[in-house]
């Protein structure tokens, strides 16, 4: 059995978000308080909100061989990059990655943190999940492609919670600097998940959120307006300031639908069909997969399934009630797609046709306390590097990995904190050896553990009282390796508060790169290409990468498949 040559211990926190620098015994490239400044005294950003490790600004040295192809693109015919600033790469062909990390390649920093508003000075907190992509033209050349550096958008505000309203935060990958906020008087919810997708096919991404009165928004690439529509009175509508929004070209039309619960939009906010759900969970999170192979994509629920234009498929109800999650991969033998399902009621395994293979199970043994209790955010991924795809679910103070129903299919299992509320985790494969590490982040930390055996690799101090957020992983500064971001809210027992936002990064950015993407709740590397442009022919993940919440590796210019460990 594999394993690691180094267990990396605990990364100390910042201390009331005031820190140390270079050379403490906190192990953080460097840190500062509010505004932050480099070795030399320049301001590391130009807004008082971020942190930031200068040194790992992400700007590409041309005289380093800055110009090497580090993008997921690639020319059609496989004769190497063709635009580097543009995506080429077919999600369907991916090549095989070569390039591993050397195996003691862990010694994560904290590469910057944002704090405070830049604009009032008031600290944040943030209660969903970071999304990752293009929205600015940082080289100055007229255009936003791949040859810009990433951004995060970020849902934070002083207090989140139901029903509130939050501000929205575009701040600069390399550095955490605010480029533009959308304010909180535009009433976007702080508990819901935005999404973000170029929708109107203007080449560039809209953003669109739902809000803490139950409505749809929509805003363009650098913040402005785009349209608001309103939810309704109805129970399922007032859960949407909860539910993360998926965006997906449902019709292979050429033109986006936006899914939020058991509803679908077009991309001017129209409603195009609703379906009833009475007893909606908070975070839900639809997603869409082309269940039966005809070219078009099933709207896939916690309990039922729908055609692109609303015809019920199956229906699992009262069987499997709504208050499940869905994460869809390939789980069994058969070529063909299943539905992993988390629900209040325990573990489900559902097939492409709606026949329930196994569930409700509970194999760690965990009782029911709440409808939160084993209701969370799955991760698929090939843990153990064995060639069949596992899911991974916290049920509250136990994280496992899960190869079928019963104790004895468990892969591992570890302790977590998370009696709070129903965070998530997912997964990427830093090394590149072939086994991937998982990440969950509870309570109190960001806990990395080894696929294969579950072993602690990494914890780093964050607070929240948890929701449906987990860890994100990207290329945030274009320097050819991967970056976990990971948000905050309240600590409790008067603990010293964390930031919103933390980036954590390799020390000599060793880690295999991963996409610059990271564009919904249920992102599944297929559903968005890395412009942010959405796929008009479904590719169907489970036959490419068999994935779920985690992100995909990029190897000389396109997506590369990692070797079996």
């Amino acid at each position: 059995m594999k394993r690691r040559s180094a267990i990396i211990g605990i990364l100390a926190a910042c201390a009331g978000c005031n820190a140390d620098v270079a050379g403490t015994s906190n192990g953080f490239a460097e840190v500062t308080g509010d505004g932050g400044a480099d070795s030399s005294g320049v301001p590391a950003t130009d807004g008082g909100g971020s942190t930031s490790d200068a040194a790992s600004s992400g700007a590409i040295d041309e005289s380093e061989g800055g110009n090497d192809p580090k993008l997921d693109v690639e020319s059609p015919d496989g004769g190497g990059p063709l635009d580097a600033c543009k995506v080429q790469n077919d999600l369907s062909a991916p090549g095989d990655c070569e390039i591993q990390a050397p195996p003691d390649s862990f010694d994560p920093v904290l590469e910057w943190s944002f704090v405070t508003d830049p604009q009032t000075m008031l600290p944040l907190q943030s209660l969903v999940i970071p999304l990752v992509g293009n929205f600015t033209d940082d080289n100055g050349d007229g255009e936003i492609d791949l040859c810009d550096v990433p951004d995060v958008l970020l849902v934070a505000e002083l207090f989140v919670g139901y029903p509130m309203p939050c501000s929205v935060y575009l701040l600069d990958g390399a550095t955490g600097a605010m480029h533009w906020k959308i304010p909180q008087s535009a009433g976007v919810s702080c508990v819901g998940t935005p999404a973000f997708a170029d929708i109107d096919g203007d080449g560039l991404p809209e953003i669109v959120a739902t809000s803490y009165q139950g409505e749809l928004l929509a805003f363009e690439h650098d913040g402005a307006p785009k349209w608001s529509m309103p939810g309704g009175d109805n129970a399922a509508h007032q859960f949407w300031q909860g539910a993360a929004v998926a965006l997906h070209d449902l019709d292979a039309d050429g033109d986006a639908e936006i899914v939020v619960g058991h509803a679908v939009f077009d991309h001017d906010g129209a409603l195009v069909w609703e379906q009833p759900n009475p007893d909606p969970p908070e975070g839900e999170a639809s997603t869409a997969a082309d269940l039966d192979g005809d070219g078009r994509l099933e709207v896939v629920t916690g309990n039922a399934v729908y055609r692109h234009d609303g015809t019920p498929v199956f229906e699992l109800g009262p069987t499997v009630t709504a208050k499940s999650m869905p994460q869809v991969a390939n789980l069994d033998d058969d070529p063909l797609p299943e539905i992993a399902l988390t629900s209040e009621q325990g573990l489900f395994l559902v097939e492409h046709d709606g026949t329930i293979a196994w569930g409700p199970v509970r194999p760690t043994n965990v009782p029911i306390e709440n409808w939160a209790t084993w209701l969370r955010p799955a991760t698929i991924e090939d843990f153990d590097g064995d060639g069949d795809a596992e899911f991974a679910s916290a049920a509250r103070n136990t994280y496992a990995v899960y190869r079928g129903p019963t104790a004895a299919d468990l892969l591992w299992q570890t302790e977590i904190v998370d009696v709070s509320g129903a965070a998530g985790g997912s997964a990427f494969d830093f090394l590149g050896d072939g086994v991937p590490e998982a990440m969950y982040a509870d309570e109190w930390q960001l806990g990395v553990f080894d696929g294969e055996t579950g072993e602690t690799l990494l914890t780093q101090d964050r607070c929240s009282s948890t929701f449906v957020e987990y860890p994100v992983v990207a290329d945030l500064d274009n320097d050819g390796s991967a970056e976990i971001l990971v948000v905050s809210t309240i600590c409790f027992d008067n603990a010293p508060p964390k930031p919103a936002l933390q980036v954590f990064g390799e020390a000599d950015a060793r880690w295999i790169q991963a996409r610059r993407i990271w564009n919904q709740h249920t992102y599944h590397v297929t559903n968005v290409r890395e412009d942010g442009t959405l796929p008009v022919e479904p590719v169907d993940n489970w036959e490419v990468f068999n994935t779920f919440r985690t992100n995909a590796q990029i190897e000389g210019g396109g997506i590369c498949i990692p070797p079996q460990g």
